[in-house]
């Protein structure tokens, strides 16, 4: 499999919610940088599969998602950049927010070593306050 592919399937799984199939794609040593202050329950760094499986839990016991869209791929050796949007509902609050994001994923040996984050991290806090 391509880089692109490999990210795209990770977007089929996650969209499946098929964590033990998208964790397959993930490196033993993936650092996922997601940002936000303390607003935001799933900021943060996790490090390692069992890094990774906190964040899909904290997401899924967080938040609802109502819509996540990958729109457009752009990859350059060992980096694949994506760009797109999503509407979810915070659980806590029964507010919704959408945000456009840009995650930037590098691989390495075939697998995913590093994700990092960027998106709107103020709509989404604000969603969390009651």
């Amino acid at each position: 499999m391509s880089h692109l592919e490999i990210v795209k399937e990770v977007y089929r799984l996650f969209g499946e919610r098929n964590i033990p199939g998208l964790l397959s794609h993930f490196h033993k040593d993936i650092e996922f940088v997601r940002p936000g202050n303390a607003d935001i329950p799933f900021a943060g760094t996790f490090q390692g599969t069992e890094g990774l499986i906190k964040m899909f839990t904290i997401i899924s016991e967080s938040i609802k998602l109502k819509a996540f869209t990958p729109e457009k791929f752009f990859t350059n050796e060992n980096m694949v950049v994506v760009l797109g949007s999503d509407t979810a509902e915070v659980i806590s609050t029964g507010k919704s927010y959408t945000s456009t994001w840009v995650q930037a994923f590098t691989l390495r040996e075939g697998k995913i070593d590093h994700v990092k984050v960027y998106l709107d991290t103020l709509t989404i806090a604000a969603a969390f306050h009651s």
